[in-house]
């Protein structure tokens, strides 16, 4: 639990980085971001829209994103082995990709520029790599390195890789034969570009999972498996595709369900490492 001193650090920390992300987001007009065409010919704008108080949701959006970094950041670094305020850094940074990632997301399946999402995801990285910086001063605790390696990285990060694409190609393209409608918010990969998208994702995941497997706060693998895939990734990962709520009517279903499947992949290849080394463990 947290004290209240930590409280207080951690909430200053917070309002800061909302300060910079309402410079970058809010107050220049040329870097709000615009949603893709696409989507706004097929689906209706959202009451926030419609009532004029996106920018307000947005503000909240960004905090609620912080707030869920914090908790999660908080839970690793007690056993995550380095300096409070690098691993702040590193873990914004972390969870700044995936965003970067999902932003290229909509130019390989949206239609979007690549320009326009490069610029997105950037700026999303530099919020995100400095809200965790600014947590991990506030909060963050220095951990000594341990001796003990894991077994065979490369491995763990190729199964996730693999789990996330698989499950989700499967998935997305089950889910838009029920909701042919959402079928656009689900990223069903038809073409080389979008698989590639998908397959950097999952790269980044498993390389995620690697650099924090020390810090997850189980023995158990998979406990550690479901932590990581359904809550550090799978937060993080489902909380950016939340922000279309924002912008469009009826699509919350859609955006949960393409963050569920994604978490449901990292989890089932994390899951085949943990098996993998355990039994390693027991049979070396």
């Amino acid at each position: 639990m947290w004290k209240s001193r930590e409280i207080a650090r951690a909430g200053a920390a917070i309002i800061a980085t909302l300060v910079v992300a309402a410079i970058l987001r809010l107050v220049l007009p040329a870097f709000d971001y615009f949603p893709p065409e696409k989507l706004v010919r097929n689906f209706e704008r959202s009451w926030f829209v419609a009532s004029g108080v996106r920018r307000a949701a947005m503000f909240g959006y960004t905090m609620v994103a912080l707030v869920l970094m914090a908790v999660f950041f908080d839970i690793i670094q007690r056993r995550w082995p380095g300096r409070g305020s690098i691993k702040g850094l590193a873990f914004g940074t972390f969870l700044g990709i995936v965003w970067s990632i999902g932003f290229l997301s909509g130019w390989a399946f949206l239609e979007t520029t690549l320009r326009a999402e490069l610029l997105n995801g950037i700026l999303d990285l530099l919020i995100l790599a400095i809200g965790g910086w600014l947590i991990g001063l506030a909060i963050g605790r220095d951990v000594p390195r341990p001796e003990r390696r894991h077994w065979r990285p490369w491995l763990g990060v190729l199964l996730v890789a693999l789990g996330f694409v698989v499950v989700h190609t499967s998935g997305s393209r089950f889910l838009a034969s029920l909701f042919p409608s959402a079928a656009d918010l689900l990223l069903v990969p038809m073409t080389l570009t979008q698989i590639a998208v998908l397959l950097g994702l999952g790269l980044w995941a498993g390389a995620m999972f690697i650099a924090l497997r020390a810090g997850l706060p189980f023995n158990n693998g998979v406990a550690q498996a479901a932590f990581f895939g359904f809550g550090v990734f799978g937060h993080s990962w489902t909380w950016f595709h939340i922000f279309f709520v924002i912008e469009f009517a009826g699509v919350l279903y859609a955006v949960v369900l393409v963050g569920l499947i994604g978490a449901t992949g990292v989890f089932a290849g994390a899951l085949a490492y943990e098996a993998l080394a355990r039994r390693r463990r027991y049979s070396g």
